[in-house]
C-alpha cells in the first residue's frame, strides 16, 4: 500500500527567522535557533560580525539588512533603539509588511520621545509590520544558558497581532523558556519597566545578570482562617 506521508517537500517549512544585530544578544539568539536546527538570516553593521557567526552555526547565513528583512518570516530587532531609529527601519520598512517583528530593546527614558515604549516607536517607525515586545528581560548570558541548564525564566511578551504573537511563541517555547502573554502593545511599557527593575537589582553585589524573571501560577488552597 503506498505511503500517504507527504513529501518532504511537502511538509510545512520551518520559518526562517531574521536576526538583525549579531552583539552578545542577537549572537545567543542566533545560537538557540541554531540548537533548534532552524533556518536562521544574520544581518550586523558592515557585515562581518554576521558572516563570522554564520560560518560557524549550522543552517545559518548571512546577509544584508534588506535580505534579511525580506527573506525572513520573522525578524527580531537584536538592535539599540538608536540605530532601529536612524538606521534600520528605513532600510527594512518596505519588506517586512505583515511580518512579526521582535523588539527586544530597552531604551533609555530620553530615546522614547514620548512614544510611551520603545515597542511602540518601533510599531510607528515599521507600520506595516507586527511589532512583539519579547526577549528584553532576559540578558545574553541567560538565553544562551538555557539550552544547557534549563532554566526556568518566563518571557513577557506584548502585541496586537495574534498570529504575530504565537509565531514568537514558536520559536521562544522549544528554546527552553516560558511565555506570558502580557496582552496589547501598550503593555509593552511594562515589560520595559520589569527590564529596568531587573537591571537596578543586577547592581547589587554578587547579584550580576544572575536574577530574571519566573512567572509563578500558585495552587489554589482553601482558607484556614475561622470566624469566631
Amino acid at each position: 500500500m503506498r505511503s500517504r506521508e507527504p513529501a518532504a517537500g511537502a511538509r510545512a517549512r520551518a520559518p526562517v527567522v531574521g536576526v538583525v544585530g549579531c552583539g552578545r544578544m542577537g549572537t545567543a539568539l542566533a545560537e538557540a535557533l541554531a540548537a533548534q536546527r532552524r533556518p536562521v538570516l544574520l544581518a550586523s553593521r558592515g557585515g562581518r560580525s554576521a558572516r563570522g557567526l554564520a560560518e560557524r552555526l549550522p543552517d545559518a547565513r548571512a546577509a544584508t539588512l534588506e535580505r534579511v528583512a525580506r527573506e525572513a518570516d520573522i525578524v527580531a530587532l537584536a538592535s539599540p533603539l538608536d540605530a532601529i531609529h536612524a538606521e534600520i527601519a528605513p532600510r527594512i520598512r518596505a519588506h517586512v509588511a505583515g511580518k512579526p517583528i521582535i523588539d527586544m530593546s530597552n531604551p533609555c527614558g530620553h530615546d522614547l520621545l514620548g512614544h510611551g515604549s520603545a515597542a511602540e516607536l518601533v510599531a510607528r517607525l515599521l507600520p506595516g509590520g507586527a511589532v512583539v515586545k519579547a526577549l528584553n528581560c532576559v540578558s545574553a548570558r541567560q538565553l544562551a544558558g538555557v539550552a544547557r541548564d534549563g532554566l526556568p525564566l518566563t518571557v513577557p511578551v506584548a502585541g496586537d497581532d495574534p498570529r504575530a504573537k504565537q509565531a514568537v511563541r514558536s520559536i521562544i517555547e522549544p528554546a527552553g523558556l516560558g511565555v506570558a502573554d502580557a496582552g496589547g502593545l501598550p503593555a509593552s511599557r511594562w515589560i520595559e519597566a520589569l527590564a529596568r527593575l531587573l537591571m537596578r537589582l543586577e547592581k547589587q553585589p554578587g547579584l550580576g545578570d544572575a536574577v530574571g524573571f519566573r512567572l509563578l501560577r500558585l495552587t489554589a488552597c482553601e482558607s484556614t482562617w475561622t470566624t469566631p
